[in-house]
């Protein structure tokens, strides 16, 4: 049996203003393409469909399509939720998306956590909030880690009767590398599971939250995150980005993970102020979107070089962050759109960190009225 492993689609994911929609469609088609011609008979999605627990209408609209599309192939879906989805959302659309044989697990239920398909078993287990799990009955006095092993035990015990065993979850396990686009307070020690909690009883174990394509060292069962569908953050500038191509056999089973191709690939640019201006040329070459750490040299021609690269690079440009001599840096999306009196506001802001005085913007009005009429 193929299966096919994605996780944290993060459908409705901004960067600045910009909508990462565009990127998510792209990766999904590739996965559409995969199954089609590697023959996966079934995708599982590690969670975090959404990025927002109330996905707006064109990240729903998106998903939806994807999910059609599959169906077309006649290709089995299983989705956990993540933490990024809201678990009352996915159970309100799971009624739906059975027509297109997607079969959602919304929330940690000992009900309601195994898939059959032929004599695969699937474990399921949503992203397991603490408040959850004491929920479904796990004793609140044990710790986190307590909690989600002993519901792993459990899983496992339902699982057992199956020739082939998988667990999908979503889950943050102790050592995993990490990005900088994962909710902190999740990646904490406290929700740390270790790689030895993992049951050796599953086949393979198909992992989502941590957004980096990786095998889990330590762990005695064949355990991997497939990571994010595209660079999320420019914390992930430069990153290739994968989907986990599975197949089940007899003996361990066979992990291919599959490059994507990026549609607006991220990249950071850390240069001087002086420098800034001459590597316009080489920046406006790469494709996708761009952040300048720019390390000022002199203030007072800051905003001519930033209002230089705004106009030269256009669109490409969302972000500079400015590092001064003392190593203080601070962030800049970078503004679309602006008149040169917003400009000089958010200049003044950023280098003076207050608001513009009343005199000094009545005179740099008077200053631009004059140069627009030539004076």
């Amino acid at each position: 049996m193929r299966l096919l492993h994605i996780a944290d689609l993060h459908a409705g994911k901004t960067l600045g203003r910009v909508s990462r929609n565009p990127d998510l469609h792209h990766a999904l088609e590739q996965v559409i393409s995969l199954c089609r011609e590697s023959g996966v008979d079934l995708l599982l999605i590690a969670g975090d469909v959404f990025d927002k627990a109330n996905p707006d209408n064109e990240s729903k609209e998106l998903i939806f399509e994807f999910f059609l599309k599959l169906r077309e192939l006649k290709t089995e879906v299983v989705v956990v939720a993540g933490n990024h989805d809201s678990y009352d959302f996915m159970k309100s659309i799971r009624g739906l998306t059975e027509l297109a044989n997607v079969h959602i697990y919304d929330r940690p239920s000992r009900e309601r956590c195994l898939y059959v398909s032929g004599d695969l078993r699937i474990a399921c287990l949503p992203y397991p909030s603490e408040r959850v799990l004491t929920a479904v009955g796990e004793d609140s006095r044990l710790r986190y880690a307590d909690l989600v092993e002993k519901f792993l035990s459990y899983l496992a015990e339902k699982a057992s009767e199956g020739r082939r065993r998988v667990l999908l979850t979503h889950l943050f396990i102790a050592g995993a590398r990490y990005t900088n686009t994962e909710r902190e307070a999740s990646l904490t020690q406290h929700y740390a599971v270790l790689p030895a909690s993992l049951p050796d009883t599953f086949d393979y174990i198909a992992l989502g939250h941590v957004h980096r394509n990786q095998r889990i060292e330590g762990a005695s069962v064949c355990a991997w995150y497939s990571g994010t569908l595209y660079q999320l953050d420019f914390s992930e500038a430069g990153e290739d980005k994968f989907v986990n191509l599975v197949l089940l056999e007899d003996g361990p089973p066979r992990v291919e993970p599959v490059r994507l191709d990026l549609r607006n690939p991220l990249h950071v640019f850390e240069l001087t102020q002086g420098e800034a201006v001459r590597r316009i040329g080489e920046m406006k070459g790469v494709s996708g979107y761009i952040k300048i750490v720019l390390r000022v040299e002199e203030k007072g021609s800051l905003p001519l070089v930033v209002e230089k690269i705004r106009e030269e690079l256009g669109e490409k440009i969302l972000r500079i962050e400015q590092v001064s001599e003392s190593g203080r840096s601070e962030s800049w999306d970078v503004p679309r759109g602006l008149d040169p009196l917003q400009l000089y506001r958010e200049y003044h802001r950023i280098s003076y960190g207050g608001s513009l005085p009343r005199n000094i913007e009545k005179v740099f009005l008077e200053l631009l009225s004059r140069a627009e009429e030539g004076v």
